[in-house]
């Protein structure tokens, strides 16, 4: 498959992940990223109890082969809930056909939807930025491991948003009561 034939096919569809889907992911962040992505402090979020919310997660479909995949996670920064979005891959022959925007927009639209306040994660600004995602201040968030501080992003889905979103990012805690 090429990008070429991949923007002529109308059948590209995002859905949330299948098990199916799921299963196909190794390969396509595989593809995507190569073994680095393993290194990623994003990963260490992910290792240290993000919670992945398949309700909010979407892939990209061509047929039934997933060309795409934007995953989304509950994490706590500081003492209160975010989502931690990420990570977003595109095959390589499916890139530049507006796939990873497409995706990012259903999984925020799917967050709004629920009530959720924000999201934060760790991109380039030229990519994220069109999105409605802006640079969090430095030195208020903190992750597990180092990050370009102009990389770590964040974005608001309800009135109260990023408003006093402050702290390390760590492993989901819910918040309610026994």
């Amino acid at each position: 498959m090429t990008a070429q034939s991949l923007s002529r096919n109308a059948a590209v569809r995002l859905v949330a992940p299948s098990e199916e889907a799921l299963a196909a992911l190794p390969a396509l962040l595989a593809a995507a990223f190569g073994p680095g992505r393993f290194a990623k402090t994003s990963e260490r979020v992910r290792e240290n109890g993000a919670r992945l919310d398949l309700g909010l997660s979407r892939v990209a479909l061509d047929g039934t082969r997933v060309v795409g995949c934007c995953l989304v996670s509950h994490v706590m920064v500081g003492e209160d809930q975010a989502l931690f979005l990420g990570p977003l891959a595109v095959h390589p022959h499916a890139q530049k056909a507006g796939i990873g925007a497409a995706l990012v927009t259903a999984s925020l639209q799917a967050a709004q939807r629920v009530g959720a306040d924000a999201v934060i994660l760790v991109g380039a600004p030229s990519f994220f930025e069109p999105l409605g995602f802006s640079a969090a201040p430095k030195g208020l968030i903190s992750l597990p491991g180092p990050v370009d501080p102009a990389r770590l992003l964040w974005t608001g889905l309800s009135p109260k948003g990023i408003k006093g979103l402050s702290g390390m990012v760590s492993g989901f805690r819910d918040a309610s009561p026994p």
